[in-house]
């Protein structure tokens, strides 16, 4: 059974999404909720925060109901299909409390990240999976542009990331150390991008099916329980994702700092 604090949410985001926040009275929520409005006052203190709380409660409730993404990729086109297939899913079921809420967020800006809780949770974890898809090399970001680049910004075609060899040649060890470690950062930094840019492109397919899919049915997969996957085998198409690592894991950035600085 549900306590005073869960039942007073749950009604919360129902009415809300229903009637939005002018419609959201605090009466309409109490009666929903079985309490009365001074419990209702006594728990969370306002309106404004109870349904801020609601929303944010529902929006960031896919993380506790799913699966997530695993520390070690293993297979990723059946992992993401599963982890994509439960995120869109818990995104269809709260569409109309997101839909109530982006129509609002002029009026209350304050509502935007506790819209966005859930989402922006969901962003970061398939970005560092992305992030380890090319650590474990099932996926080559150099390939896909972030070739590794000299200290100059020119790049010379090798695996070291370090500076030309005739500009090596002139440095000190010390100062040569610095620049390949400064270089080796920004490498990483470059791919940590197209990890970033790679997530973002699943993750629009996702809300965008979620929230459009009813409005705009002929612009999305047939049948609708077979989009996350085709979502997900398109995606790691772009990104040339392999089925097996490719190679050995590369060393992280920081324990290749270590290994130039020493």
């Amino acid at each position: 059974m549900l306590d005073n604090r869960a039942r007073i949410l749950d009604a919360a985001a129902r009415v809300y999404a229903e009637f939005g926040y002018r419609g959201a009275t605090t009466r309409r929520i109490a009666v929903a909720a079985g309490v009365n409005e001074v419990t209702l006052f006594r728990t969370f203190g306002s309106k404004a925060a109870l349904i801020d709380e609601a929303v944010r409660c529902c929006a960031a409730s896919s993380v506790a109901s799913r699966s997530a993404l695993p520390e070690l990729p293993v297979d990723p086109e059946r992992e993401l299909t599963e982890w994509a297939g439960a995120l869109l899913q818990h995104l269809r079921e709260t569409r109309s409390l997101m839909r109530k809420s982006m129509s609002e967020v002029e009026e209350r800006p304050d509502m935007a990240p506790c819209m966005a809780a859930g989402v922006s949770l969901a962003a970061d974890e398939l970005r560092t999976y992305m992030r380890r898809l090319g650590e474990l090399g099932f996926v080559d970001w150099r390939a896909l542009g972030t070739d590794d680049v000299d200290a100059d910004g020119s790049d010379d075609g090798s695996d070291d990331p370090g500076p030309r060899s005739a500009d090596r040649a002139k440095m000190q060890p010390a100062d040569a150390a610095a620049a390949a470690v400064a270089v080796v950062e920004r490498v990483d930094s470059v791919r940590a991008e197209d990890a970033y840019a790679a997530g973002t492109m699943l993750m629009a397919a996702l809300f965008s099916d979620a929230m459009g899919r009813d409005l705009m049915p002929g612009l999305y997969p047939e049948p609708a329980d077979r989009a996350p996957a085709l979502y997900v085998r398109l995606f790691l198409r772009a990104v040339r994702c392999s089925r097996t690592p490719r190679r050995r894991a590369r060393p992280t950035s920081s324990a290749r700092t270590s290994k130039v600085r020493s």
